[in-house]
């Protein structure tokens, strides 16, 4: 059964569906509520994964709409919804879209091609 995206008042979700059909045909998928859209990115190097934390982090503070973002070895974890009001809008799917050029610009790789962690590491 495909879940049903939770769009936050005010939202015209027959104006947000395309973009995020796009997102998800592009590996974003809804959050476990239903309110975000999440995404996980891989890199060669933990300096790679920091560098695309910071120019997400750039991004959102111009435009006023952070996201959860969770750090780990040779992968970075992104999820966008908006809290006020809750649900998802424009501001999470064009945030989601920055995400995915920044990560092509800092040299995201396909998962299982990323840095693992292994012995001295």
């Amino acid at each position: 059964m495909v879940s049903e995206p939770q769009f936050a008042e005010g939202i015209d979700p027959e104006q947000l569906r395309p973009a995020l059909n796009a997102l998800q045909s592009n590996g974003w998928s809804l959050d476990e509520e239903n309110i975000g859209i999440k995404k996980t990115f891989y890199f060669r190097s933990y300096f790679k994964a920091l560098s695309f934390v910071n120019v997400i982090a750039s991004q959102s503070g111009t435009k006023k709409h952070h996201a959860t973002i969770t750090i780990r070895f040779g992968s970075v974890d992104v999820h966008w919804t908006t809290h006020h009001p809750r649900g998802l809008t424009d501001k999470d799917t064009s945030m989601a879209q920055y995400c995915d050029q920044a990560a092509e610009l800092v040299g995201a790789v396909e998962q299982g091609q990323g840095l693992k962690c292994g012995p001295g590491a």
